[in-house]
Formats: structure tokens, C-alpha cells, sequence
């Protein structure tokens, strides 16, 4: 099967829901297109806290910024330290980092992937499956029917609860007990397409968003190898959906971050940072 990946990795735990799918089927895929986080070339970083502050408030703003430099950091610390190792799959590096390793190329994306430059690139490898890693971008229909098996995405939330931006933050300010992912074929709205496989997580005392994203990511990672080896035995089972439309969510208003912090409940902690530098992901697996 012929596999490309799109990915994010300004995205945080992006690379722990790649990484099973990457060390065993590296022969598999033929690219791994990494997006440009901003998706604008006239924006910035500082643009995009901006925008996020004005509609969330500067304490939601400042924990998507700790969360990100929390992973990113432990990234390299990791990396400077060769703390990483394929035994027990205690790896932690960016999708870029991981395309190197496993000999896949890398193409870094300015622009959108809508762009002719990425659709005619992306055509020409003749996908037979398109994975995406996190990528943030609303996918169209001339990306969407290249591939014969179709566009696979990974959602941190039980779809079709949670739909959008920040699905696990609404999951804790909803005071959902158990909190999950789902992976679904992508049509052509958000978060609508037919679902392969869900699986819950439990909320456990103290857990943060971080911590559960981290959960979720890790598991992830291992139903997405399995999703892609029953593909390629000829097992293209969905789930039945729900008739509920669910919801979507977009940024958080301020007051419902103020709820949620007022709350007691936690966003990142350091806990979160120093698991992630001495990673295993048997210590995510319940």
C-alpha cells in the first residue's frame, strides 16, 4: 500500500500518534508533507497568540504556548541527551525528524496544501491512502478523491461529541468523566466522515488536558498501525454513526475559560513536561 502523510508538527504530540506507523510501515509511505503551522505566510506566531487571546482570554492563549514549548523542549532534550530508543518505542521526535530516520522524504509545505505545486506532487505519488497527522487544514474534494482508499484522521474527541478546535479542553469544561478519540474517513464538512474505530479514555484524578492529549496520542498511535495493516489485508470496516449532529466548538469564549480555570481544573503541569522527557509509553497505557 502506498501511503502519504500529512502532518503538523507545530501540533503537539504529533509525532507520538506518527511514530508506531512510521517504524513499521516506513516502506510503505512514499512522502510525509509537513504544514506550515501558521498556514500563512503573512502571519506570525505572535499574530496567532493574538488572534487566540482576543477570543480565549490570555490564560487559555498562554497555556497552548507552555503546551507546545513543553513538548518541543522535551523534544530536544531527548534528542541532545540520545534518550530516545526504538526498543520499547520510547521515541520522541517531530515528523521532519522521523522522515530523516526512516529514509522517507519530507516536504515542507508554504502555502496551502490546495496549492497546485502539493495537489500535482501528491497526485503524482499515486496514494493509495492518505494519513493525517494532526494537519490542521480543512481538506478539499480534489485532495480528498486522489486516494483509492480514501483520507484517514485522527480527533481527540468521541465523535460526534467535540467536533473542532480543543476537543479535549471542552471535554474537561463539560466534566465528561471519560474523554476519548476517534478515527474517521474525512468528507467534505468537519468532522463528519464515516468512523473506523473509537476508544475511550477515563478521566483519572489530577489528570490535566495535556496529560490526556498525551494519553490519547500514544494510544493512538497504536490503533492507527492496526487501521493501516487491516487496510492492507482488505478490512475497510466503519462503525455506525451516531444520528446525533453532535457539536462543534471553535476557540474557546473567555468565560468558559475562566470557568474552567476558577474550576481548579489544570490545562499543564509540570508533571506533564518531565513524563514527557523520561518517555515510555507504557506509563500512557491503561
Amino acid at each position: 500500500m502506498n501511503i502519504v502523510l500529512l502532518a503538523n508538527d507545530d501540533v503537539s504530540y504529533s509525532g507520538l500518534l506518527s511514530y508506531p506507523t512510521l517504524k513499521n510501515l516506513s516502506t510503505d509511505i512514499s512522502a510525509i508533507f509537513i504544514q506550515d503551522g501558521i498556514l500563512n505566510s503573512n502571519s506570525t506566531s505572535i499574530d496567532l497568540f493574538e488572534k487566540v487571546k482576543e477570543k480565549s482570554g490570555f490564560h487559555y492563549a498562554l497555556s497552548l504556548v507552555l503546551e507546545t514549548l513543553s513538548y518541543k523542549f522535551a523534544l530536544f532534550i531527548r534528542n541532545f541527551f540520545r534518550l530516545n530508543k526504538h526498543e520499547n518505542d520510547c521515541f520522541l521526535a517531530s515528523n521532519e525528524k522521523f522522515g530523516k530516520i526512516f529514509g522517507i522524504p519530507v516536504f515542507k509545505i508554504i502555502g496551502s496544501i490546495h496549492d497546485e505545486i502539493w495537489i500535482k506532487k501528491i497526485t503524482e505519488l499515486k496514494p493509495d491512502l492518505i494519513v493525517c497527522v494532526r494537519y490542521a487544514e480543512i481538506l478539499k474534494k480534489p485532495l480528498l478523491d486522489i486516494p483509492s482508499n480514501g483520507v484517514i484522521n485522527f480527533h481527540p474527541s468521541l465523535l460526534p461529541k467535540y467536533k473542532g478546535l480543543g476537543p479535549i479542553f471542552q471535554a474537561f469544561l463539560h466534566d465528561e468523566k471519560e474523554i476519548g478519540f476517534s478515527f474517521h474517513y474525512i468528507d467534505n464538512n468537519i468532522d463528519t466522515g464515516k468512523i473506523i474505530t473509537q476508544k475511550k479514555i477515563k478521566v483519572e484524578k489530577n489528570d490535566s488536558v495535556s496529560r490526556v492529549a498525551i494519553r490519547a496520542h500514544v494510544s493512538g498511535g497504536i490503533e492507527l498501525l492496526s487501521i493501516i495493516q487491516n487496510l492492507k489485508n482488505g478490512n475497510k470496516q466503519t462503525m455506525e454513526y451516531l444520528e446525533s449532529d453532535g457539536t462543534y466548538f471553535s476557540w474557546p469564549e473567555k468565560i468558559n475559560v475562566t470557568k474552567f480555570f476558577q474550576s481548579k481544573k489544570k490545562y499543564i503541569s509540570l508533571r506533564d513536561f518531565f513524563s514527557l522527557v523520561s518517555y515510555n509509553p507504557k506509563n500512557f497505557l491503561f
